[in-house]
């Protein structure tokens, strides 16, 4: 008879993420849907990969969204089996006679009141130990018709762990008309290139003879291999950069009387939109034509930043490039201000990564120092809109106020020579 479980990862309940309560919500949500999913589905079981929850010491009402989810899967008879991610780990005691981590994390809570199994293998000096579940531990459980073991976040340890397992899973009981699912909490190499940590596919190949569904947690973006390997990512855009990510869940058929033995669907997420934007601050020559500007580009984006339905979007806007005026009278509350009247975000983000001007020299270049110090006066000069007309005038005064400093001319009487040339040029307008 075909069995239907429903495998998602990351949930990082209780992440309110930019400190707004509203994600923290966010979290909650995603968990609650999928939930709803499983039993409106009448699925077997729920498997959790690791990181359902975001830090080791949460708040209670972060605990009451985990106790309503799961006791809502209870009431349908429907079992959640877990494995702890990095994120669910026991919290670690600073010093004294308690150093180290403590006995028990919140998901060994939940275990003990029957809210989920917890799976773990033993690890004694003899080697790795696949004991069965016992009301209260083990590294598998049987339901459903299906084996479920699990292999907990275990860091750079992992790899000789997994060496370990194909033995370790040979001396169990074989049935090969049973279908086997692992559970785990890493990366695979090669599916997000750039990020460290990622275990070599030639680490998990000897698995295969005896794992038929490996359901991986650990990396927010959904990936599978070869139809035996899966990712579904975390359920809520954990970062900015993983915006572009369509998290969610697969819903798994298991049938082992037709071939393909499983089919796993990857169902996504409902996700709040999180978009960053990038403005370019070159052309604006004073803050108020930059915010005019920043106006006009929102209005033209509008449409495109609400793409979830009634939730409203996170919007980071990032200022790039060189400003033309003094970066201290860049305002980013105004910046806010403007990005919340034109799109109305749950969250208005501005960055300043304009650059601080800069002289490029062709490579071999050379300049006597003097001349060099000459250009980069007249460039700071230039990219500041309010003396963009009296560039040389400007070089000249910066110049000889610092000829007077080297000379050891008294400070108030450079103050008083800076005043007089200050307001002669006031006086000479653009033209000097």
């Amino acid at each position: 008879m075909p069995v239907e479980f429903l495998h998602l990862a990351d949930v990082h309940l209780g992440y309110q993420q930019y400190g707004h309560s509203e994600r923290w919500a966010d979290f909650g949500r995603a968990f609650q849907a999928a939930l709803d999913y499983a039993v409106q589905h009448q699925m077997g079981l729920v498997l959790i990969s690791g990181d359902l929850l975001h830090q080791s010491a949460i708040e209670p009402r972060t605990l009451l969204q985990a106790l309503t989810g799961l006791d809502h899967l209870r009431q349908h008879d429907i079992p959640a089996v877990a494995i702890a991610g990095n994120h669910d780990l026991a919290r670690t005691r600073n010093g004294g006679r308690d150093a180290g981590r403590d006995r028990a994390s919140w998901l060994d809570f939940l275990a003990a009141r029957g809210y989920l199994y917890l799976l773990r293998p033993q690890f004694t000096d003899a080697g790795l130990n696949l004991l069965p579940w016992d009301g209260q531990t083990g590294a598998y459980v049987d339901l459903a018709g299906l084996r479920v073991y699990g292999l907990p976040y275990l860091g750079a340890a992992t790899r000789r762990v997994l060496e370990q397992l194909p033995p370790a899973l040979a001396a169990q009981d074989q049935d090969d008309a049973r279908f086997t699912v692992l559970l785990g909490h890493f990366g695979l190499e090669g599916e997000l290139p750039g990020l460290p940590g990622g275990l070599p596919y030639s680490v998990m190949a000897a698995l295969r003879e005896h794992v038929d569904y490996l359901a991986l947690g650990h990396w927010h973006k959904p990936f599978q291999r070869d139809d035996w390997i899966y990712n579904p990512g975390s359920l809520e855009t954990c970062a900015m950069n993983e915006r572009r990510w369509p998290g969610g869940f697969y819903h798994v058929t298991v049938d082992c009387q037709q071939e393909p033995r499983h089919v796993a669907r990857h169902v996504p997420g409902r996700r709040r939109p999180l978009h960053r934007l990038v403005f370019p601050v070159d052309d604006y020559p004073s803050p108020q034509r930059l915010y005019a500007g920043l106006q006009a580009y929102l209005m033209t984006a509008h449409s495109a930043l609400w793409t979830g339905g009634e939730l409203a979007p996170v919007v980071e806007v990032s200022l790039e490039g060189s400003l033309a005026f003094d970066r201290c009278a860049l305002d980013l509350d105004r910046v806010s201000q403007v990005i919340d009247e034109v799109v109305a975000p749950l969250l208005a983000r501005p960055r300043n990564n304009t650059l601080a001007p800069t002289l490029e020299l062709a490579p071999g270049e050379h300049w006597p120092r003097t001349e060099l110090e000459h250009h980069v006066l007249a460039d700071l000069v230039r990219r500041d809109g309010r003396h963009r007309d009296q560039v040389e005038a400007w070089v000249r005064l910066t110049s000889a106020v610092k000829q007077m400093a080297l000379v050891g001319s008294p400070p108030e009487a450079i103050a008083a020579a800076l005043r007089q040339r200050l307001t002669e040029l006031d006086e000479e307008g653009p033209c000097a």
